[in-house]
């Protein structure tokens, strides 16, 4: 794959999604890469000779980010021991904590949370890690968050709660958890 240019990159790109072009240029995997294929090992080496936690690729979705996504614990404590910023967000203005909670990821929650992410930081679509825990049914998370300071009655861009996302979901123990912390 190491002759990859041009068109045919583009060709690769666009059928197998963004990352190929991590993977195909200059014949090996990049750091993103690795970080994407949960290559744990070999990210750990590249980050003791100096790869940056923070890089990112063209939609600005960092190394946690990543994780994150991919629910790997311990590739996002390995990122944080080394100085990954939680409150980087990508393009579409998603951190590390709302892509964790849309993996379901419990480990890279609270790996998060401890190291300090904004549970009130919302994306460009107004969505918060609230709303998405609650979209999700995640109670678990809904607890955590209400109890880390999670505004309840923020809004999205088109008006809705958390609440209105639970309610959606049909999750009782959500709602009766925003429900008791005061959301309307």
């Amino acid at each position: 794959m190491r002759w990859l240019r041009g068109a045919a990159l583009g060709m690769a790109v666009a059928l197998a999604g963004p990352a190929a072009a991590e993977i195909v240029l200059f014949g090996g995997p990049s750091f993103l890469g690795m970080v994407a294929a949960d290559d744990v090992s070999s990210v750990k080496s590249e980050l003791l000779r100096g790869a940056s936690p923070n890089a990112a690729d063209s939609r600005g979705q960092t190394p946690l980010m990543i994780a994150a996504a991919n629910g790997n614990g311990e590739m996002t404590g390995l990122l944080l021991r080394h100085g990954a910023r939680v409150g980087d967000a990508d393009a579409l203005g998603n951190t590390a904590l709302i892509r964790a909670v849309e993996s379901g990821a419990d480990e890279v929650v609270d790996q998060l949370m401890a190291a300090g992410a904004n549970v009130n930081k919302a994306n460009r679509q107004g969505v918060t890690p609230l709303m998405a825990a609650a979209r999700a049914g995640r109670d678990d998370f809904v607890d955590r968050f209400l109890k880390s300071g999670a505004k309840v009655d923020q809004l999205d861009f088109a008006g809705r709660s958390a609440l209105a996302w639970a309610q959606d979901g049909r999750n009782a123990n959500v709602v009766r958890l925003l429900k008791a912390a005061g959301a309307r």
